[in-house]
C-alpha cells in the first residue's frame, strides 16, 4: 500500500520533538493563563446555579469552592512535564483527559480553538514526541531515536488543512463578503492606542473580511511549497499577532506561529535551533499489523473530520441561524449576535409562574443562552427540575444577527417543557430565518 509506506518513511524526529516543546508551552500558558486573567473565576466558579454542559455531559460538574484553580493548575504542572518531555505518555494522556474534561464542562464560553487544542491532545498521546529532546530521552526512560514514522508529522498537517480550509468556506457568505461582520468586530477597537486609527480606515473591513479568507485557504499549500515558505512564514506572524491584538482571542495565534515547525526542513530546524544533526541509521521500528492498523486509523480519522463539518448540509435551516451543526466544525469568528429572551411558566394548576432567570445565570451566560437554541432548550430542562415534570413553558425569544433587525427564533407557541432535543436532526421549534426581513431594512 503506498499510503503506508509513505507514512511509515523515517524523517528526522526535530519537527515533532520541536513542536511537542511548542504545543507544552501553549498548555502551559493555557492553563496558568486561565487563572491569571480571571477566565477559569468568571466560567467555572461565578455560575451560581447553572452549567451550560455539552448535552449528554450532564454529570459533569465544575468542582466546588476554589477547586476549579486547583484543576487548572494541575493541568498546567502536567504541560510542563510534557514541555520538558519528563514522563511525557503519563503527562500527555492525563492532560488529555483533563482538557476533555473541561471543554465538555462548559460551552458558554464555546471556542474552536478548544476543540482544535483537544483534536491535538489526543494526536500528542499516540506520537512518540519525546524520543528526543525531553527528560525521558536524557534519562533513559525512553530510547533515544534520530528518526520516527512521517505519519506523526503529517497527522498535524493535515488536521491544520482541514481547520484552515473550512474557516475559509464558511466565511463565504454575503455578510462576512460584504465586509459587514468585520465592520461589527472592528466597530469597538476603534479606542485601541496606537494602532486604532487602522480599524477606522474605510476598506479595513473589506481588507480583513478577504484577507481572512485568502489566508485560511492558502497559508496551509504555501507553507509546504517550498518556494513560498518562508513568505508564507512572515504573513503568517504578521496575520496572528493582527488577530491576537485586534480580537484577543487567547493562546491560539502564537500556538499557530509555533506550529510552523512542523513545515520547515530538519536542516532549517538544526540551524536555527543549535540543533545536532540526526543520525538517520536510527528509526522506530513498527510491526506490519500495527502499521496497517495505524494506517486505517489515520485514513478513518481524517475521512470524519472532512465529513463532520459538513452535516449542516444535511440539517433543513440556515446553520448561522439555528446553530445546528456549528460546533465541531470549525465555523471560527463567523457572526455576531444578541438577543432578549423571556420564559413563561405556567404551573400544572395553570397558574402563571414568576422566575428569575438573572438569578441563575451570569451576564456572560444569560447574552449566550439567548442567542442559542440548544442552550435554551437545556435551561427549559432546568426548570422542569425546579417546578415539575407538570408545567408548560413558552419562550419569547428575539436575536439579531450580525446587527440586523431582530427576528424570532424560539417558536412561541410551542411547549418547551416537552420539546425534544436531537443531535443530528432540525428542530421544529426553531423558527427560520427571514431573508426578506433582512433584505427590506
Amino acid at each position: 500500500m503506498k499510503l503506508k509506506k509513505f507514512l511509515f518513511s523515517p524523517i528526522d524526529h526535530s519537527p515533532v520533538t520541536l513542536w511537542r516543546i511548542v504545543f507544552g508551552l501553549v498548555m502551559v500558558f493555557e492553563c496558568f493563563g486561565a487563572i491569571l486573567v480571571g477566565w477559569t473565576k468568571q466560567v467555572f466558579i461565578d455560575p451560581p446555579k447553572f452549567t451550560f454542559n455539552f448535552i449528554g455531559f450532564e454529570w459533569l460538574q465544575p468542582l466546588s469552592g476554589n477547586g476549579m484553580y486547583v484543576y487548572f493548575g494541575l493541568m498546567g504542572c502536567l504541560a510542563i512535564m510534557v514541555t520538558l518531555g519528563y514522563r511525557y505518555r503519563f503527562a500527555m494522556v492525563i492532560l488529555t483527559i483533563g482538557w476533555m474534561g473541561l471543554y465538555f464542562m462548559h460551552k458558554t464560553s464555546y471556542n474552536n480553538h478548544h476543540y482544535l487544542m483537544l483534536l491535538l491532545s489526543l494526536m500528542m498521546t499516540l506520537t512518540p514526541a519525546n524520543i528526543n529532546l525531553s527528560l525521558d530521552a536524557k534519562y533513559g526512560i525512553v530510547k533515544r531515536q534520530s528518526t520516527l514514522p512521517q505519519i506523526f508529522k503529517w497527522q498535524f498537517l493535515l488536521l491544520f488543512l482541514v481547520v484552515y480550509v473550512y474557516a475559509s468556506i464558511a466565511k463565504w457568505y454575503p455578510d462576512w463578503t460584504s465586509g459587514i461582520v468585520s465592520s461589527n468586530m472592528l466597530g469597538h477597537k476603534k479606542s485601541i492606542p496606537i494602532i486604532g486609527w487602522i480599524y477606522s480606515l474605510k476598506y479595513t473591513p473589506i481588507v480583513v473580511a478577504w484577507g481572512g479568507i485568502l489566508y485560511d485557504l492558502l497559508v496551509i499549500p504555501l507553507l509546504l511549497w517550498k518556494p513560498t515558505r518562508k513568505f508564507a512564514f512572515v504573513i503568517s506572524i504578521g496575520f496572528h499577532l493582527f488577530n491576537s491584538i485586534t480580537f484577543q482571542i487567547g493562546t491560539f495565534p502564537y500556538m499557530m506561529i509555533g506550529a510552523s515547525v512542523l513545515f520547515f526542513p530538519p536542516a532549517t530546524l538544526h540551524k536555527f535551533f543549535r540543533l545536532k544533526p540526526s543520525d538517520t541509521s536510527s528509526t522506530l521500528e513498527y510491526t506490519p499489523k500495527r502499521k496497517s492498523l495505524m494506517t486505517y486509523g489515520f485514513a478513518l480519522f481524517f475521512v470524519w473530520q472532512i465529513l463532520l463539518p459538513l452535516r449542516h448540509f444535511a440539517i433543513p435551516g440556515w446553520v448561522y441561524w439555528t446553530e445546528e451543526g456549528h460546533k465541531l466544525s470549525w465555523r471560527m469568528m463567523l457572526r455576531s449576535k444578541s438577543g432578549n429572551i423571556g420564559f413563561r411558566i405556567l404551573g400544572a394548576d395553570g397558574k402563571q409562574i414568576y422566575h428569575d432567570v438573572h438569578g441563575d445565570l451570569t451576564k456572560d451566560q444569560y447574552r449566550t443562552m439567548s442567542t442559542h437554541p440548544d442552550m435554551i432548550w437545556q435551561y427549559c430542562q432546568y426548570l422542569k427540575t425546579v417546578y415539575g415534570n407538570d408545567i408548560e413553558i413558552y419562550v419569547n425569544s428575539y436575536v439579531s444577527l450580525n446587527m440586523h433587525k431582530h427576528q424570532r427564533l424560539i417558536d412561541p407557541n410551542v411547549d418547551m417543557a416537552k420539546a425534544k432535543w436531537h443531535r443530528f436532526k432540525h428542530e421544529d421549534w426553531i423558527l427560520p430565518y427571514d431573508f426578506d426581513i433582512q433584505e427590506n431594512e
